[in-house]
């Protein structure tokens, strides 16, 4: 069973019984983590530890009968259990397919993934089947993220103030699990869930004003305009604050995609600055016009070429070698010449 938008939000808050396996899969960790954890209180009791067996997908593959024995273990407290396997791939499908034919077991399992292409043997087979369900975990944008702000706020009794909405979500990223902690501290800082207090601009400029989205917006602001000395210490900061080389090449290929997208935007009339105000997430009013300056230096063809580099820095960064910021930073440094190059 394929699940997306609507219907597997659906899904995860009334699984269907006659599913036994659930594969959580895509770019955003904190989405998958967000909804394995509400599927796991749905199926066990997150108070008897016993409920909850947590294997990964490397011990499935070295153990073909793990599986099985996991779902059909009883937890000694006598509540409901589930099982909760992380870090899978295609190298499981087979254990996990067999487990499947077999009947699967007394309790469920929750699979989680990274991203996985298409033709992915696990995702296509639990896809297909309907004893099994997919479901794609991807960045919030736009109005997903909007939602995700407005359910937030409202099921913790506070409200936003018109002049806070574009600001907070120029402020915050689009992994799920950030964005609840930020919204979280957000809440707090306006007086707690239940408080009725009304969050304005000023509190979030206060309380997420100097967040490492925040650090990482610097840092690709700096690559966009070509600024090599504040991209130099954007790096520092964002490093220093726990960003990851993938993260940072992340946020820089967000920051060129929007730039790209305002101006294919604008190719049937020429209003740049129209096609920037279509943007969702809007673009922050304090960067609105370093933000125009840049779209309107890069050519389309040197932002895809761009594009193609931050891909195959990705690539690299994941090799496993210990050298992944010296990787981002020297190709950052690249794009940053370029702009300079663009701009002149």
């Amino acid at each position: 069973m394929k699940l997306s938008g609507a219907k597997a939000n659906a899904f995860v808050k009334k699984p269907d019984p006659k599913v036994r396996a659930v594969l959580l899969f895509g770019p955003d960790a904190g989405l998958i983590r967000e909804r394995a954890k509400i599927l796991i209180a749905h199926f066990a009791d997150e108070n008897d530890p016993f409920a909850i067996t947590e294997l990964t997908g490397d011990a499935l593959r070295k153990d073909g009968a793990l599986l099985a024995d996991s779902t059909n273990a009883m937890s000694l407290m006598g509540s409901a259990a589930v099982v909760n396997v992380r870090d899978v791939g295609d190298a499981q499908v087979a254990q996990i397919e067999d487990w499947l034919d077999a009947g699967a077991g007394v309790h469920p399992a929750i699979f989680e993934a990274g991203e996985l292409a298409p033709r992915s043997k696990l995702r296509a087979m639990f896809e297909k089947r309907a004893d099994a369900a997919a479901a794609g975990c991807y960045p919030d944008e736009g109005r997903d993220l909007a939602g995700v702000v407005r359910e937030h706020m409202s099921s913790n009794g506070v409200t936003l103030d018109r002049d806070a909405v574009p600001l907070l979500m120029s402020r915050l990223g689009t992994d799920r699990l950030a964005v609840r902690q930020e919204l979280d501290k957000l809440v707090m800082y306006a007086g707690g869930p239940g408080s009725g207090a009304t969050i304005t601009a000023s509190d979030v400029e206060a309380s997420i004003g100097d967040v490492k989205t925040a650090s990482l917006d610097d840092i690709a602001f700096a690559v966009g305009g070509g600024d090599q000395r504040s991209l130099g210490d954007a790096m520092d900061r964002a490093f220093s604050e726990g960003a990851t080389a993938v993260g940072v090449i992340r946020a820089v290929q967000r920051h060129l995609d929007r730039l790209h997208q305002a101006k294919s935007m604008a190719q049937s009339d020429g209003n740049l600055q129209g096609a920037i105000k279509k943007l969702r997430p809007p673009v922050f009013f304090k960067v609105a016009s370093a933000f125009e300056t840049q779209a309107r230096a890069w050519a389309p063809h040197d932002l895809a070429r761009a594009m193609t580099l931050l891909l195959e820095t990705e690539r690299d960064c994941k090799s496993g070698l210990d050298i992944e910021r010296a990787i981002c930073e020297r190709a950052l440094l690249q794009l940053t010449q370029a702009a300079r190059r663009s701009g002149r």
